[in-house]
């Protein structure tokens, strides 16, 4: 194969494939199934503080 084949090829299929794992990483993030999973990680950065 040629550099220029590559390349080709390179730009072709990169921007369809980052398509794709965008259109996943977004139909994941906005499950309505992983709300409680989302939720549970947002409290989870949050410190409880305990008064004595």
């Amino acid at each position: 194969m040629s550099h220029d084949t590559l390349v080709l090829l390179a730009k072709t299929f990169g921007p369809i494939w980052m398509l794709g794992f965008l259109v996943i990483v977004a139909i994941r993030a906005y499950a309505p199934s992983r709300r409680a999973a989302h939720d549970r990680a947002a409290r989870s950065v949050l410190q409880e503080t305990v008064d004595d």
